[in-house]
């Protein structure tokens, strides 16, 4: 039984990570690629890490997969507001230029 279970977290945190990917392509403007790729990937990537916990079943895998979960959670937003932190100030210092 445990293993269907693997299997479908499996299934579903690729299909989540592929959809990320998909919207990375397919978004035009970098907030909306942010947004696809920050959600879908963090919870793609979540669902992957319960499979490997549910699939070796030590402790010490529970353990590292809690913590990579935390770094993945705490890190993705950071990220995703320093690109687009970033990205405004890049776009405000070209309108800059253009006035000049």
């Amino acid at each position: 039984m445990t293993v269907y279970l693997v299997s479908i977290l499996l299934l579903l945190g690729s299909a989540f990570i592929l959809i990320a990917a998909i919207g990375l392509v397919k978004f035009s403007d970098l907030y909306s690629r942010m947004h696809a790729t920050t959600k879908a990937t963090s919870f793609g990537t979540l669902l992957l890490l319960i499979a490997v916990s549910l699939f070796f079943n030590t402790p010490a895998i529970y353990i590292k997969a809690l913590l990579v979960i935390i770094f993945i959670y705490l890190t993705a937003p950071l990220a995703a507001h320093s690109i687009a932190k970033s990205f405004i100030a890049k776009k405000d210092k070209d309108s800059q230029k253009q006035k000049d």
